[in-house]
Parts: C-alpha cells; sequence; structure tokens
C-alpha cells in the first residue's frame, strides 16, 4: 500500500508539474480568443429583442418583485432571481437590465470548462477543443442572452467541479479552504434550481467509486490521476467541506425571501425569526413540490401536454424537440430564437457518450485510457442526465443542458484520440470539429433572432412535424 500511495504522489507532483508548466501562449491565447468571441456573441444586439422572451415573464418579474421588496413564491429557490435582480439595479429595467448577468455568465463558460479540464488532465488541447465545443452551442448562446436560469445553474456546477480539483491538488489549510469553497458552489448550484443535485450527484459518485477501486482494485488508483487525491481526506473533511457548506449556503441564500414574504411566519425579534425560518423552510418547500406537481406541469400525455414544446428526456440527446423562445414575422422576414442545439454537436457528443461507456468495459481501454478523466466525464453525464428519465413532468430540452457539457467534453476527448492517429482517423477528427464550426455559423441567425427570409428559415428546420416520429424542430 505504500508503493501505492509514493506512485499516486509521484503521479500527483507530474501532473501538476506538466501544468504548471502548460500555461504558455498557446493556451492563454486559445482561451481568450474563444472568450472574446464568445463575449461579442452574447452581447451584440443583446437588447434588440424586446423583452419578456419566453420564460423571461417569469423570471424577470420575480426579479423585478425582490427589487419591489415583494417577492413572490414560486417554483424554484431564489438565488437565480438575485442576479437578473443585480442587472436590474446596475442597469434599470430594460433589455439589457433583465440580460445582463445571463450574458456574462454565458461568455464565461468556455473558460469554466476549458479550467476544468486543464485541471483534471492537464492536456492543454483536450482543454481547449473542450471549451470550443460549449462556445459553438445553440442552445447556450440562447439561454444566456435571455433573463433566463439554467446558465447559473451550469456555471456554479463547473465551479463547484474546479474548486474540487484544485483542493486535491494542494495540501494543508489550503486544500480544506477550497474543498470549502466547492462545498458552497454546490450548495449554490442547487440553490438556482433543484436540478443542480446532478453536481452533488457526481461527486458522490466519483467518491464512491475512488474508494471502490482503493478497496477492491488498489493497484488501479493511481489511473485515477488527480482524483486519486480523494483517499487522502480526512472524515471530517467530507463532512465539513461536501456536506455542512452546502446546506449551509442553500439556507443561508433563503433569508433575503424568508424577511420580504415569510408566508405568514411573522417575527418581531431575532429570537421570534429563529423559530420561524424553520417553518418558513418546511412551507416554501412544500410550495416548490406542490408547484412542481400540479396539474400545469405534469401531463405528459402527447396528445393533451401541458406545453406545446414538452419533451420525454430520452429524447434529449437526439436534439428532437426544441423550444420556440421568439418569433415576429415583420416585411416578409423571420426574427427567429430557437433553443435549438447544434445539430452536429449534439448527434457526434452523444455518439461519443457510447463509444466511450462501452469503451470503457474492455481491458484494452482501460490499460490504454486515463480512467480518471474518462469516468469522470461519463459520472457527469449520466449523474446530471439519469435522474430526469424518472421525473414525471412536463420537460425541456434545456433540462439536459448540465448533462450536455459533459457529452461536450466526451466529444472533445475522442476528437483528440482520432488526432493523436496517422491517417483518415486524424482527418476525420479535424473533419469533425469542421462541420461542428460550419453548423454553428448556419444556426445562427435562428440563435441571435436576426432576420431571415422564411425560405431561409425553414431550411435550418430539419425536422417537420410528422415527418419522423418523434422529431419535430417547429
Amino acid at each position: 500500500m505504500q508503493n501505492i500511495e509514493n506512485k499516486l504522489d509521484k503521479n500527483v507532483d507530474s501532473l501538476e508539474q506538466s501544468r504548471s508548466q502548460g500555461w504558455d501562449w498557446y493556451l492563454v491565447l486559445g482561451s481568450l480568443g474563444i472568450f472574446a468571441i464568445a463575449l461579442f456573441l452574447h452581447f451584440w444586439q443583446l437588447g434588440k429583442i424586446p423583452y419578456p422572451v419566453f420564460d423571461e415573464s417569469l423570471f424577470g418579474q420575480y426579479a423585478k418583485e425582490y427589487l419591489e421588496g415583494n417577492p413572490t413564491w414560486e417554483g424554484h429557490p431564489p438565488l437565480g432571481k438575485y442576479f437578473i435582480m443585480l442587472g436590474l439595479l446596475l442597469f434599470g429595467q430594460n433589455e439589457i437590465g433583465f440580460r445582463i448577468l445571463s450574458a456574462i455568465f454565458g461568455s464565461v463558460l468556455p473558460l469554466l470548462v476549458i479550467g476544468l479540464i486543464y485541471r483534471l488532465t492537464a492536456k492543454r488541447n483536450f482543454a481547449l477543443l473542450s471549451g470550443l465545443f460549449l462556445f459553438s452551442d445553440g442552445l447556450f448562446l440562447v439561454e444566456s442572452r435571455l433573463a433566463l436560469l439554467n446558465v447559473f445553474l451550469v456555471a456554479f456546477g463547473l465551479v463547484s467541479q474546479m474548486f474540487v480539483l484544485g483542493g486535491l491538488a494542494v495540501q494543508g489549510k489550503l486544500r480544506t479552504f477550497l474543498l470549502c469553497c466547492a462545498g458552497l458552489m454546490l450548495g449554490a448550484t442547487a440553490a438556482v434550481k433543484w436540478n443542480g443535485l446532478g453536481f452533488s450527484l457526481l461527486l458522490f459518485l466519483v467518491i464512491l467509486l475512488v474508494w471502490a477501486i482503493a478497496k477492491f482494485f488498489p493497484k488501479n488508483l493511481a489511473k485515477l490521476g488527480i482524483l486519486a487525491e480523494l483517499t487522502k481526506l480526512h472524515w471530517w473533511q467530507y463532512l465539513l467541506c461536501f456536506i455542512f457548506m452546502p446546506i449551509a449556503f442553500y439556507l443561508v441564500q433563503w433569508i433575503p425571501l424568508f424577511l420580504l414574504n415569510s408566508g405568514g411566519n411573522v417575527a418581531e425579534n431575532a429570537w421570534q425569526a429563529l423559530n420561524a425560518f424553520p417553518k418558513f423552510l418546511v412551507a416554501v418547500h412544500k410550495h416548490i413540490l406542490w408547484w412542481h406537481s400540479t396539474d400545469i406541469v405534469t401531463s405528459i400525455d402527447p396528445d393533451h401536454p401541458a406545453h406545446p414544446y414538452c419533451s420525454s428526456a430520452i429524447s434529449w440527446a437526439v436534439l428532437a424537440r426544441p423550444v420556440g423562445y421568439y418569433f415576429q414575422s415583420q416585411n416578409e422576414f423571420f426574427a427567429v430564437i430557437q433553443g435549438l442545439g447544434n445539430p452536429l454537436l449534439w448527434w457526434f457528443s452523444t455518439l461519443a457518450i457510447v463509444i466511450i461507456t462501452f469503451g470503457s468495459i474492455l481491458p484494452q481501454f482501460r490499460k490504454s485510457t486515463n480512467i480518471g478523466s474518462t469516468n469522470y466525464l461519463l459520472l457527469g453525464y449520466f449523474a446530471n442526465y439519469v435522474p430526469w428519465l424518472i421525473v414525471k413532468r412536463c420537460l425541456f430540452l434545456y433540462h439536459y443542458m448540465s448533462a450536455a457539457v459533459f457529452s461536450f467534453v466526451a466529444l472533445a476527448w475522442l476528437v483528440c484520440q482520432m488526432l493523436e492517429q496517422k491517417g483518415i482517423i486524424r482527418y476525420l477528427g479535424y473533419g469533425i470539429i469542421a462541420t461542428v464550426i460550419v453548423s454553428q455559423i448556419f444556426f445562427m441567425p435562428i440563435w441571435l433572432g436576426l432576420p431571415i427570409l422564411p425560405s431561409e428559415f425553414y431550411q435550418r428546420m430539419w425536422f417537420m412535424p410528422d415527418r419522423i416520429a418523434g422529431f419535430n424542430w417547429i
């Protein structure tokens, strides 16, 4: 066992050394280039489409109510609305004010993916390609240019994982501090929407996997890379960082709503407030559970859906039913915002998940691969996707966004493996990158709401109703 621990220390030291040497101009300029273009796309004509669009009418209104001091109890925790409210406070109640925080978070997302993957593997090309693929997606762009919540959820989830990996890479008090930050971000992720718990499930599964390998296959522990450091954490670090800190953040973020709308749990002094707050938490969570189980959102009958854009979770991976956010016809032109992912990116990414999942069963795959990184991205994908398969309510494509991040990373990993080969396999990898970018450019008008001719709109609607069962892009 001592030999294994020594080998782990050497592997981690080697990874840290390569990482410290890897921050060269290639990585920096590549990251800044992606960020600069992402920043432009997220802010260009951000206020042109009139507010509200789709669920902006809900979340924007909730944010206004916080600003006015009379917030409503609704279907999600309040953290995401705080950020929209901050935009209103800084820029006023206009299109920019409602959307600017989403645009900022959306612009940063590719950098977060780059940082996460580089921290995990110290592979620059893999990290940059992961960020490039997320940058090239349409659903993330659409969600980031509107006053919606999902981009906050994904951002906090990615930051939580960066803190986990950052904490595992150091020792002493700094490790505990960074892991506590990870716990706070896990709490923040769930405080935007409850499905943010998928990132907590990811961490739980990773810990379970690492300890299972340490127990039953200790010789393979070194293949987990930096994740093997999880075996060196003290029990109190698990308790403090991954249980207490997320719960603490999640509870504290309810305090502004409690102070502004306690739901009848009135408190005249601090002592009464301490007694009233738990009652408020129970009541508000009962309300959220009711909201998610009401007939308005639970109907999954395809003939009588709760919403025309409801879709089954099983259909998300193949992009069967996108969401129409905005449509305007004027002067023979259409202005459309379609919540449609980059089709080629999504299909390639789903295929990559399938290939890596089945490949990981093969012994030769495990021998030739860093099982830490591949298992991590698979666990990230399934932790954020599989729970949706048992949800009995109206669902939408944007619920797949957290899982989609890991599928994009899976594709980046697969393409990087292809680029290391010779001949046709390598050119196929370059072809995948090129087609994803061409697809991004082709669909850009219906992501940004640019005026296009009706014929140009229908050219991008590859699946019309009733042509292929289950597929409908209108």
